[in-house]
């Protein structure tokens, strides 16, 4: 039934691609990409995406928000090598009045400065597979239900309310994460989630106020809610049966700002977090404590080129043995240059953790093949031996090959 499905979702990205009229109400893209991941046993796959947007006036006060995908997967996997599913990324109404916008539904919000690695960015669960495959954090963001308010006061202030009522944890790949190539987490025994009930004590909320002095914008955070990614531990029984997954309630307070020098736009960010979760080393257990994360990034583009540097730190307050670096210092390159009238594209980017000496390096080459058709070629390549997250996926080096097709 799946490869049924499968095919009939080929078919309808076929039709868009060749047929620009038959959606013409609509914008969105439909794309495929094919994988390779030469350490994974010639791992390959063929992942593909039909994806719909659409914004809706149904009043002067009243929008409505609107976009899904329906996304599809064919492997060579031990297991589970076939899969397709419909994924509702938006369905929000926004109301508008004279200094109050609210909006509500299932959907996406976006807090922090920089562009890749956001640590003030945590009111949405991320998805690891697609942070590392197109390198956008717009993409790589789960949507959960929300209601959020907005209060403007003059021209350049405002303070939004966030209330999210459900927890949903991170992921590592939406197709079938156990067996994924971007899995990091191997446990010898069953495991069980023991995941926040759906209660009032466990409801997730809050808080941006944000102006501008002079040049600058300014922001200030707070947000209490559950840690992303579980940890794990072993279960108190003697011999352990299985492993419990938990996550850990964390407040967070951070603040951000953002503004032009010259030819150079200058953002920065800082967060402070209580009560994180950090597995123990050398043994299937965590412990609990705070950190800091700071960070900084410069860009700016001259004529065909574009740059953009970022350095975050990370430090670390615990006492045990964690996986991770207690400092580290995080440093992120990605270096553009467009030829031909912008219809070809080659794009350098980089992750590299200092303390850990891990990389994660990128290389892409982006052609116009015809109008709104384009064609990607690019490579990934992971390095490292510690605990953090680049090195849990040193075997997961990959080429890839993508077509998509804008309308």
């Amino acid at each position: 039934m799946k490869t049924i499905r499968f095919i009939i979702q080929g078919i309808a990205l076929l039709v868009i691609l060749w047929s620009h009229s038959a959606v013409y109400a609509f914008n969105g893209y439909g794309e495929i990409k094919g994988v390779y991941y030469p350490n994974q046993n010639d791992l390959y796959e063929l992942r593909s995406r039909l994806f719909i947007e659409e914004k809706v006036y149904l009043k002067d006060w009243l929008s409505l928000n609107l976009n899904g995908r329906i996304d599809g997967l064919l492997s060579n996997r031990e297991e589970n090598k076939n899969d397709l599913f419909l994924n509702l990324d938006d369905a929000s109404l926004m109301f508008y009045f004279s200094t109050v916008e609210i909006k509500c539904g299932y959907t996406k919000v976006f807090w922090g400065k920089l562009d890749y690695l956001s640590p003030i960015d945590i009111v949405n669960p991320p998805i690891l597979s697609e942070l590392l495959l197109t390198n956008e954090r717009r993409e790589a963001k789960l949507p959960v239900l929300l209601l959020m308010g907005c209060s403007y006061f003059g021209d350049t202030n405002h303070i939004d309310f966030i209330l999210v009522p459900f927890y949903k944890k991170g992921i590592y790949d939406e197709f079938d994460e156990q067996n994924s190539p971007f899995n990091i987490v191997r446990l010898p025994l069953p495991l069980e989630e023991e995941l926040p009930s759906k209660s009032i004590d466990n409801i997730e909320y809050g808080l941006r106020v944000s102006s501008s002095f002079r040049t600058i914008d300014l922001s200030l955070y707070y947000y209490s809610g559950f840690q992303d990614f579980l940890s794990y531990r072993l279960e108190q029984d003697f011999p352990p049966n299985k492993i419990e997954a938990q996550t850990t309630r964390t407040h967070m307070v951070g603040a951000d700002f953002e503004c032009v020098s010259g030819e150079w736009g200058i953002r920065g960010e800082g967060a402070f977090f209580t009560n994180m979760g950090y597995q123990k080393k050398d043994i299937i257990d965590y412990v609990k404590g705070d950190s800091f994360t700071t960070g900084i990034s410069f860009d700016r583009s001259y004529g065909d080129n574009y740059l953009n540097v970022s350095a975050l730190y990370k430090k670390i307050f615990v006492d045990e043995d964690i996986e991770e670096e207690k400092d580290e210092i995080t440093v992120i390159v990605n270096v553009e240059r467009r030829f031909s009238y912008e219809t070809k594209k080659i794009e350098f980017f980089s992750i590299y953790n200092v303390m850990s000496t891990s990389l994660y390096f990128n290389g892409m080459l982006n052609i116009s093949i015809i109008e709104n058709l384009w064609l990607d070629l690019s490579f990934g390549i992971f390095y490292g031996e510690g605990g953090d997250v680049l090195s849990k996926l040193i075997d997961s080096d990959l080429f890839l090959v993508k077509c998509r097709y804008n309308f």
